[in-house]
């Protein structure tokens, strides 16, 4: 997962506020919210970034070592892939 890059499923919606991130799965009426780190992850993950990536950039962010923080990274992409809400990005 560390090298891969992930994109939002086409059935999912994102709603931004300062408190953080709603995603709305449409195809299973599926309603889930996150705090605004894991909103800027969600945003990452729209701009294409894989989750090294992500990690370093949340870890410069938030004035974080990024050892602390890949585990945590890699554990919300793989909620968001286990309940389909990303996809891997296929490679050309």
């Amino acid at each position: 997962m560390t090298g891969a890059s992930f994109r939002p499923s086409p059935h999912v919606r994102a709603s931004f506020s300062d408190d953080g991130l709603v995603l709305l799965d449409i195809d299973r009426g599926v309603v889930l919210s996150a705090n605004a780190i894991g909103a800027r992850i969600w945003e990452l993950i729209e701009l294409g970034q894989n989750a090294s990536d992500i990690a370093a950039r949340i870890a410069s962010d938030y004035g974080v070592p990024q050892e602390r923080v890949q585990g945590d990274v890699r554990a919300f992409i793989g909620s968001l892939v286990a309940r389909e809400l990303i996809v891997e990005e296929s490679r050309s």
